[in-house]
Formats: structure tokens, C-alpha cells, sequence
């Protein structure tokens, strides 16, 4: 039997695309449709590439919530990384040493691009669990991931007579 991912709700089918569910009032796409009142299934991966700071913001928004705090722990390590050296080899250009501008000039651009990416990272996560965490540490992390893994699991069933025994 079809069923709501949302509330459990038996659906009827609308066209070849679609569900609709009497109780959330809502088309339902059929990729999501679950069986026997089964619940939405938590996507994620538990490992990170740096290489997925390099994404377009549409790529990034199809990240799983854990995917983007560990892509913002690590674009906040390379921007903090950026602006040291961008500190450092401003000071090496006060110092009269001219060899260094360039080497300057390119990480004020890299601090800029990380800079950029974190707002974006940011703003995503803000939009999906309200705010920001200040610090995102190894152990939030891991707790984060104990928590997705320990989530509800069972079917989405309403009892309505109590069973005798």
C-alpha cells in the first residue's frame, strides 16, 4: 500500500508523477512515495571532500544538513588559514619587502572566496534548522551523527484499539 512519507496516510495516485495526500493537503512526488507507512529516509554521508567547497550553490544545496556543517568546519579552517597568511605577508610588504605583494594579493582573494562560501554554507543551514552553530567541533559532529543514526526508525502506525493481552 502507498503511503504518505509525511503522516503515514494512505495516497491516491493523481497522475504519472504524483500522489496527493487528503491529510497534508499536498501533491506528494512520486520518488518519495514509501510503502506500508514507512518514514522518510535520512540522506547523508558521513564523509566530506574539500573538493565540495568548489560546488555552485545549487550543488551545495543538495547536501544533507551533516554534509554542510562539516563543509563549513572546513571552509572556516581555510579562511581562517587565508586570513593568517594574508596578515603575514601584509606585514612582510610593510616591512619593504616587495616580493610578497602578489602572494598578499592572492590570498586576500582566496580569503574572499571562503569568505563567500561560508555565508553560503551559513545561510543554507540557517534556513534548515534555524541557526548557526558558533563552533562546529569533532565531538558536535559525531553527536550529530549519533543522533540521525538513533532516530525514530518504525513505521508511522496510529493505534486505535487497545490489545488485550
Amino acid at each position: 500500500m502507498k503511503t504518505c512519507p509525511y503522516c503515514g496516510s494512505h495516497i491516491e495516485r493523481m497522475d504519472h508523477q504524483y500522489y496527493y495526500c487528503d491529510f497534508c493537503c499536498m501533491k506528494i512526488d512520486i520518488r518519495i512515495i514509501k510503502e506500508n507507512h514507512e518514514r522518510l529516509e535520512v540522506r547523508f554521508r558521513d564523509l566530506v571532500l574539500t573538493a565540495y567547497i568548489d560546488k555552485t550553490t545549487p550543488e551545495i544545496m543538495t547536501l544533507s544538513t551533516f554534509e554542510l556543517l562539516y563543509l563549513l568546519k572546513m571552509i572556516r579552517k581555510e579562511r581562517n588559514d587565508m586570513y593568517h597568511h594574508l596578515h603575514v605577508f601584509h606585514r612582510a610588504g610593510d616591512a619593504g619587502i616587495d616580493d610578497f605583494k602578489e602572494a598578499e594579493k592572492k590570498s586576500g582573494q582566496d580569503y574572499m572566496y571562503f569568505t563567500k562560501k561560508a555565508f553560503i554554507v551559513e545561510n543554507i543551514i540557517r534556513s534548515r534548522i534555524g541557526y548557526v552553530p558558533a563552533r562546529i567541533t569533532e565531538k558536535f559532529l559525531a553527536n550529530y551523527l549519533e543522533n540521525i543514526k538513533n532516530d525514530k526508525k518504525g513505521p508511522m502506525i496510529i493505534r486505535t484499539k487497545r490489545q488485550s493481552t
